[in-house]
Parts: C-alpha cells; structure tokens; sequence
C-alpha cells in the first residue's frame, strides 16, 4: 500500500501501484526536481536575508542594493519550472486516487494549489499575453510579462505586483489571486506528499 496524499489519506493499492507503475515513477522524478528547485531558490533567499536589517519589513522588486549579485533571472525561472512541475505532480496525485477521472483530478490541483495552478495557466505555461482567454484583461496580459518575483520579508513571491491601465474611458486592473512563494510552498507540500522530508526543510 503506497500512501500517495498524507492529509487526504489517498492510497494506491499494491495492485493499484503496479498497474499504474509508470504513472508512480513519474511521481518520484518529479518530487526530485521539485526539492531541486526548492534548495536552489531556498539558498538564494537565505542570501539575501543575510543582507536585510533585522526585524523589519522588506517589500524589494528590481535592483535593490541588497540584490547586487543575485541572479534573479534564475529565480525567476525557477518559479515557472515549479509551477509547471507541481501541477503535473498535484494533478496525477489527483488523477490516481479518482481511477483516471481527469476532472476530479483537475478539482484536486485547484484545491490544493490555487494560485499556482493559476499561476501556470497565465504565466508559467504561456504568458497570457500571446494566447489570451476570455477572463484575461488588458492589464493581466501585460503583466504575464512583467518581470515577475519580488522579495518580501523572507522569500520571493511572485503574484505580488498589481497594474492597472487606463486607455481613454477603459481601465482594467491584473488579477490579484495569484501571489504565491515557492520555499514556502514547497513547505506546505511536504507533509501532504513527503512527510519524510520533513526534518530536512
């Protein structure tokens, strides 16, 4: 029996498990280059508190002095490999404990990753911007290609920054449902995925 959802309790069978082995598989790939990705943005951020005054709050978007020599470029893609990689990981997770029934496991990814999973489908996936839907304004498709991390307090976000445009008597302001932290992200996932990890956040 292979627990697949430590707070849902969802479980494969070892039937289960052996049918659908390539599926698993994928699973265990993608927990790896999701901890990759955790570690790598996680040491960047502990760089960067290093070099913040203590006990106060820090909101920097760009080239703050306290940035100088951090690649926020990497991060940044960090944040769209993520996005991508979690909700494939979340979505199976879901599809597996609903026998393949792809809208419940798509209503298992929304639960529990919303802004991520909205994240993806606007930026991460395809910037808004060059394959628009109808929930999409003027102002969210400019902003799927604003340079999108910023730090706050301990971490990058991303998500954080609202636009607004005005063109004549129209204005539209970009959606605000979708700001969310890897690091911190990556340690609301490990109990419910990998709780033996948990130790090692």
């Amino acid at each position: 029996m292979r627990v697949i959802d430590h707070i849902a309790n969802l479980k494969l069978s070892d039937e289960q498990e052996k049918e659908y082995f390539n599926e698993v598989h994928s699973l265990a790939y993608l927990a790896m280059g999701l901890r990759f990705l955790y570690e790598q943005v996680q040491r960047v951020e502990a760089e960067v508190i290093k070099r913040l005054p203590e006990n106060k709050q820090v909101v920097m978007f760009g080239n703050a002095p306290e940035m100088q020599g951090i690649n926020q470029n990497l991060v940044a893609c960090a944040f769209h490999w993520y996005a991508v990689t979690a909700c494939n990981y979340v979505k199976m997770v879901g599809w597996l404990a609903n026998n393949g029934d792809s809208s419940k496991a798509r209503e298992y990814m929304e639960r529990v990753l919303p802004q991520v999973y909205l994240w993806r489908h606007k930026v991460a996936a395809h910037f808004s911007i060059i394959d628009p839907r109808r929930d999409d304004n003027a102002a969210d498709l400019a902003m799927s290609v604003i340079f999108p991390i910023s730090f706050d307090n301990d971490a990058f976000y991303t998500g954080s920054l609202t636009l607004t445009i005005a063109k004549g008597d129209k204005q539209s302001t970009s959606r605000q449902d979708m700001r969310w932290s890897l690091t911190h992200t990556h340690c609301d996932l490990i109990p419910r995925y990998w709780p033996e990890n948990t130790n090692k956040k």
